[in-house]
C-alpha cells in the first residue's frame, strides 16, 4: 500500500385503467400522440393487478406485415389483431412459483410518428393487465420475459420499468438477457451483480489482454499485490463516478481509449526488457493506475445495462466490483499457473520470450482493436 500511495400513479382500479385505455385508443388517431417511446415499457403494480404498457417492434411479429416493408398500417393491424394478440400473448410472460400470470384485456394500437400520424408505424403498442391473483404488496419470487425483439439493432433491446407503491425497477431485456427477477431481495440483486461482474471481465477479451500484459512485465510478489490493487482502485473509482455522480463519456472515446492503454503498456514492456535499468516501479504502477480508471469507464457501461435503480444502486455497485475482482483474481491465478509451468518445464528464458510474445500480440490487438473503433467511432 505504501508503494500504491506514492503512485498515486398510479391507477386505482380495472375498470378505471381499462376505461382509460380505451379513451386513450379513440382518440389517438385523432391526438396523434404516443403513448410510450420505442422499446420501452411501464408495468404498474395496483391491488390484484399489474398494468403493462409496452412499445415493440413490427419485425417482431409475424404474418401481419402483408407488405414486407418493416412497417404495420393501421389496415394490417385490424386485419390481424386477433393474431397479433396471439404472439405477443406468447412472447411475454409475467410468472411466480404459482405458475404465468394471465394477460388480460388486450389491447393494441400503432405509434406513427408525430409529423405523419396516419403513416404506417415502426412499432406497435400493447397495453394489457396480468392478473396476479393476489395483492401486488405480496407479489415475489417473480420474474418478467419477452422473447419479442426486432431486427434492427436499435430494436434489439427493451428497457421495462416497474413501479409497485413507492418502489421502482429496471429492467433492460435483450436476446442474450431476455427476462429478470421483478422486485428480487437486496441479497439476490447481489450474487446477481456479483456474477455479472466476473462474467463481464471474463468475457471481455481487451479488459484479460490488459491484465495479461500488466502481469507478463515481471513483478515481485509484492509489486503485484500493489498493482492489481492500483487496478482495483482505479476502475472502482470511475465505476462510482459514473454509477453514483453521473460521470459519462461516449463509447466512441472510451473503446479506443481502453485499445490505447494496452498499446502503451505493451509497449513500456517491451521498452524496459531492452533497457539495463528500468522505469520505475512507482511510475509503472501508476501508469496501470490510469489505465484502470479509462477501464471502468468501459465497465460502467455494462453494469449501467443492469437496470439500476435508487434502491439497489449501491449494492449493485458493491458486487458488481467484487465480481470483477473475483474475476480477475481467478484469471491472475491462472496466467500465473501457466507461467510456473513454463518456467519449471522450459527455463527462466522461455518464460521471458513468453513475456515478450505476449506483450507483441497485445501490441498489435490494441492497435487493431484502436483502428477499428476510431473508424466505427467517425462512420456513427
Amino acid at each position: 500500500m505504501q508503494l500504491l500511495r506514492r503512485a498515486l400513479a398510479r391507477p386505482s382500479a380495472l375498470a378505471l385503467v381499462l376505461g382509460m385505455f380505451l379513451s386513450l385508443f379513440i382518440a389517438l388517431p385523432a391526438a396523434h400522440g404516443h403513448l410510450i417511446v420505442d422499446q420501452k415499457g411501464t408495468i404498474n403494480f395496483v391491488e390484484d393487478g399489474a398494468f403493462m404498457v409496452v412499445s415493440l417492434p413490427v419485425t417482431a411479429l409475424e404474418g401481419a406485415d402483408d407488405d414486407g416493408d418493416g412497417r404495420m398500417s393501421f389496415a394490417e393491424m385490424a386485419r390481424h389483431t386477433p393474431e397479433l394478440q396471439r404472439q405477443i400473448k406468447a412472447g411475454i410472460h409475467l410468472t411466480d412459483r404459482s405458475g404465468e400470470k394471465a394477460l388480460d384485456g388486450l389491447l393494441l394500437n400503432l405509434s406513427p410518428p408525430d409529423n405523419a400520424p396516419s403513416s404506417p408505424a415502426t412499432h406497435i403498442v400493447a397495453m394489457g393487465r396480468f392478473a396476479l391473483g393476489g395483492p401486488a404488496e405480496s407479489f415475489a419470487n417473480a420474474r418478467f420475459e419477452s422473447s419479442l425483439f426486432g431486427r434492427a439493432e436499435s430494436e434489439r433491446t427493451l428497457t421495462i420499468t416497474l413501479k409497485r407503491g413507492g418502489q421502482s425497477q429496471l429492467l433492460l431485456l435483450s436476446p442474450d438477457n431476455p427476462g429478470g427477477r421483478v422486485f428480487p431481495p437486496a441479497w439476490v440483486i447481489f450474487l446477481d451483480v456479483i456474477r455479472s461482474g466476473a462474467t463481464h471481465v471474463l468475457s471481455g477479451l481487451d479488459h484479460l489482454l490488459f491484465l495479461l500484459v500488466v502481469l507478463a512485465a515481471g513483478w515481485t510478489p509484492r509489486q503485484l499485490v500493489t498493482v492489481l490493487t492500483g487496478f482495483t482502485l482505479g476502475h472502482a473509482l470511475t465505476l462510482s463516478a459514473s454509477i453514483l455522480g453521473g460521470l459519462s463519456l461516449s463509447p466512441n472515446l472510451v473503446e479506443p481509449a481502453i485499445a490505447a492503454t494496452i498499446v502503451t503498456m505493451g509497449l513500456l514492456d517491451l521498452w524496459d526488457k531492452r533497457r539495463v535499468r528500468r522505469t520505475p516501479i512507482e511510475v509503472r504502477i501508476g501508469l496501470v493506475f490510469a489505465c484502470s480508471l479509462i477501464h471502468g469507464l468501459g465497465l460502467a457501461g455494462a453494469l449501467t445495462t443492469l437496470g439500476l435503480t435508487s434502491q439497489n444502486r449501491v449494492v449493485s455497485l458493491v458486487g458488481f466490483n467484487l465480481g470483477i475482482e473475483l474475476g480477475q483474481l481467478a484469471f491472475a491465478a491462472g496466467a500465473w499457473l501457466v507461467a510456473m509451468i513454463i518456467s519449471r518445464a522450459a527455463g527462466s528464458d522461455a518464460l521471458k520470450l513468453t513475456e515478450r510474445t505476449v506483450s507483441t500480440a497485445a501490441i498489435l490487438a490494441g492497435i487493431f482493436w484502436f483502428a477499428q473503433r476510431t473508424w466505427d467511432a467517425i462512420s456513427a
